[in-house]
């Protein structure tokens, strides 16, 4: 079968969640006789050795234009494509890759990588708050005094967006099966995509924790960014628990817009102990750590909680997003905290941190094993293709 998979960024192995858990799946689909080529709007730097074929629509400002839907139409043509993985498929590519919008013989399975409601159970912790001028407090308060508005019209927007990816797509895959009942509440029934829960694959085969060469270590690893992942949270819940632990160290592994802003944040809170490493490989800091911090607004099923069960490191996450406590069923595996209580947040990491080193449970993580996981794609992909 020939399948192109689809991001707006390049699909690389180093890079973030979506294009790591799509890349990670072109290999494996790859090694079962599939042929796979890459699709993105921008240009990758560099591809890694061995690398599937790689394209690269020709505007790259724009995705919807006649120029780039003639170059997919005649791609797939030219490839005798079968099927189009559309990764990017919980943003607003979704309305560039359909049936309604693309003269293809193709089919087209839209790939949703993140939670199906994205924050509409938590909307206004999406809302950037800033007190720092009064004008900026003008605008924050206008912004929370029009937040019954903006709620209604994002979960209109959702609603439609659902309704037309149905439509327009032969298959929908969500990471879990909470995110298709979301979708389905959401959307009401699919007038034609099939739907179909498939997790991600695993990134790190489980390793045995070296229990010698954990530290005194906290973990992030992600982008620093405002929404959805609320990094500062994490700032102020080590500046709860760090004074009780002086000789424990924070590191903040990945890079993003908000990265100025959190350093600054550091500085103004007089913490002490916080490492901002920029983007690394973050293999050496799961093997180092005892102790992975996840504090978004939401997410889908993040890729970093079973990388850091992989390596031993006990995730400590708000049950802020409905595959939460599929990933993480125990204490024994993880700690869920209630959204978004800091305090019971500082509680549980404060005791993770004055006790000895216990590396959590990695049961769970044979439902991301390849001999789980390709299946399902296989059924997926064979199913009427």
């Amino acid at each position: 079968m020939n399948l192109i998979f689809y991001f707006d960024q390049p699909i690389l192995p180093h890079a973030g969640g979506t294009e790591r858990a799509a890349y990670l799946l072109a290999q494996a689909l790859s090694q079962h006789g599939h042929r796979v080529s890459f699709l993105s709007l921008r240009q990758a730097a560099d591809t890694p050795p061995g690398a599937p074929p790689y394209f690269t629509l020709p505007r790259q400002d724009t995705l919807f234009c006649q120029e780039n839907r003639e170059y997919v139409e005649t791609l797939c043509s030219a490839q005798k494509t079968d099927g189009i993985i559309n990764c990017g498929a919980n943003q607003d590519d979704s309305f560039f890759f359909s049936h309604e919008h693309l003269d293809i013989q193709a089919s087209i399975i839209s790939w949703i990588s993140f939670d199906v409601r994205t924050g509409l159970d938590y909307f206004s912790c999406l809302l950037r708050k800033d007190f720092s001028t009064w004008g900026n407090t003008i605008k924050t308060l206008l912004r929370h005094a029009l937040l019954p508005y903006k709620k209604h019209a994002a979960i209109s927007n959702k609603k439609r967006k659902y309704r037309d990816m149905f439509r327009g797509s032969d298959k929908v895959v969500f990471l879990s099966r909470h995110y298709t009942e979301d979708a389905l509440q959401l959307a009401g029934p699919p007038e034609r995509a099939r739907l179909y829960a498939i997790p991600n694959l695993l990134t790190y085969a489980p390793v045995q924790p070296d229990l010698s060469g954990k530290e005194n270590a906290v973990l992030y690893v992600g982008r620093l960014a405002d929404s959805p992942k609320k990094v500062d949270r994490l700032l102020k819940v080590w500046k709860k628990v760090q004074p009780l632990h002086p000789d424990w160290h924070l590191y903040l592994v990945g890079d993003g817009p908000e990265r100025g802003n959190l350093e600054r944040m550091a500085e103004r809170l007089k913490l002490e102990n916080v490492h901002f490493e920029g983007v690394q490989e973050p293999a050496p800091y799961y093997r180092k750590a005892r102790i992975l911090c996840l504090t978004s607004t939401h997410e889908g099923t993040p890729m970093v909680i079973n990388e850091a069960l992989s390596y031993g490191c006990v995730p400590v996450v708000f049950n802020s997003f409905h595959a939460a406590e599929d990933m993480l069923p125990d204490r024994e595996t993880g700690r869920l905290i209630p959204p978004f209580s800091l305090r019971l947040f500082a509680r549980e990491l404060d005791e993770l941190m004055s006790g000895p080193y216990v590396p959590p449970s990695t049961r769970v993580l044979t439902n991301y094993q390849p001999e789980k996981v390709i299946p399902l794609w296989m059924e997926c992909l064979q199913d009427q293709l």
